[in-house]
């Protein structure tokens, strides 16, 4: 019996493993495939953080002002699986309780533990909407985690559903590549990259964002909203900015018949949300610089700032505008079928009450809103990891050396 079993080797299951190692906790990671497979297997050819190195620490050293490639993720991520029990190509099936412990079940066998730390993430399945299915055969269709460059889908124009963070830069990639694009917005913040003389993401750490927690919000549905969009390699992106590139910008698509596909009207109101969160964001630091007393630099000039006029189309036919492939930025969920009936809610996702444990003997690393909203991200992973391993350390009564079979 292992005394504790992490599931998952992303960057979340790696900083677990990491924190479990500080305090003598004997473990071992099982991986479905390879250390950070979805960083491996779900991003795009010229995928580039949206965070510098400093907010990255998951990721070990590196320049403060960096902004890691996939390649160079996935390269981290390999460095500091080499100092980790790690057993890879080993999916679990179903993790039950037996006993006073735990048995995980997988196909070389099954695995006893008196703890485990679930870090398989709860953004990685794929989420595609039912109007897929209406889209014309002819027309390609890929999952943001599907695609990989421009030059891999067939000739012609591309539509892009979803403005989150995925569909902004993978639209972004697409004009590179000398696609034509047509992008179906979502209600979406995003973010400046610079304010006042000093870096966005900053200010917000400054200013404890990364540290509310589920309780702190007025408004719950906030925890459903997706992250703020910031361009990958550090720069503002907006809307309006890829619609002044070229980009045609469409409404929520509603309905297909045939080669017709209907959008609702919603474009001047997703590109104001994002506007709104900026200049949210910006009042942030505007109240900090008013409570210091002090002076701050002047705002500068975000060109992505700049309104365009456009006149959305209501319906596009497919075939006339030369649409041959369908990319849906419609973003990700977990698959936890696997885990206990009792670890997860109604509608099959993790259950946990702030923190992150989930039953005795069993916690979480990596979810969205786990403890805070920086719990999902780069920065937030070692943070829970070490409160995690305290947690497995107590639990298990402090343990020694450890033992494993």
């Amino acid at each position: 019996m292992f005394d504790c079993v992490v599931v998952g080797a992303g960057p979340a299951g790696l900083s677990a493993s990491a924190a479990l190692a500080a305090r003598g906790v004997a473990h071992v990671v099982l991986e479905r495939g390879r250390a950070g497979e979805t960083w491996r297997t779900q991003r795009w050819g010229s995928f580039r953080l949206n965070t510098p190195g400093w907010m990255n620490p998951a990721l070990g050293a590196q320049e403060r002002e960096s902004y890691a490639t996939r390649a160079e993720v996935v390269e981290r991520l390999e460095t500091l699986a080499a100092d980790c029990p790690i057993r890879e190509v080993t999916p679990v099936a179903r993790l039950a309780r037996a006993g006073a412990g735990w048995v995980l079940r997988t196909a070389a066998g099954d695995l006893r533990a008196r703890a485990v730390v679930v870090a398989t993430g709860d953004q990685n399945t794929p989420k595609v909407p039912a109007l897929a299915r209406a889209v014309p055969a002819r027309v390609a269709q890929y999952h943001a985690g599907d695609y990989r460059t421009p030059g891999l889908l067939p000739a012609g124009s591309v539509l892009v559903v979803g403005s989150g963070q995925s569909g902004c830069q993978i639209a972004a990639d697409l004009l590179g590549g000398g696609r034509r694009v047509l992008l179906a917005t979502s209600p979406v913040g995003r973010l400046p990259c610079r304010y006042r003389g000093r870096g966005t993401y900053e200010w917000l750490v400054e200013l404890g964002f990364y540290d509310q927690r589920p309780g702190d919000l007025t408004d719950p549905s906030l925890l459903r909203a997706p992250n703020p969009v910031i361009g990958g390699g550090g720069h503002s992106l907006s809307l309006q900015a890829l619609a002044r590139r070229g980009v045609t910008l469409v409404g929520r698509p509603v309905a297909i018949a045939g080669d017709r596909l209907t959008f609702d009207d919603s474009v001047h109101a997703n590109i104001a949300a994002g506007d709104a969160f900026a200049a949210w964001a910006r009042g942030l630091v505007d109240d900090l610089a008013r409570r210091r007393g002090g002076e701050l630099p002047p705002a500068e000039a975000d060109p992505t700032d700049t309104p365009v006029e456009i006149s959305p189309p209501a319906t596009l036919d497919l075939r006339a505008e030369e649409v041959t492939s369908v990319v849906w930025c419609t973003g990700f969920d977990g698959d936890f079928s696997w885990v206990d009936p009792g670890l997860v809610g109604p509608a099959g996702q993790p259950r946990h009450d702030g923190t992150a444990a989930a039953a005795p003997g069993v916690w979480y690393v990596g979810l969205r809103w786990l403890v805070c909203r920086g719990s999902s991200i780069l920065r937030g992973f070692p943070q829970d990891a070490a409160t995690v391993a305290g947690e497995v350390e107590a639990y298990l009564g402090g343990v020694g050396p450890g033992h494993g079979s």
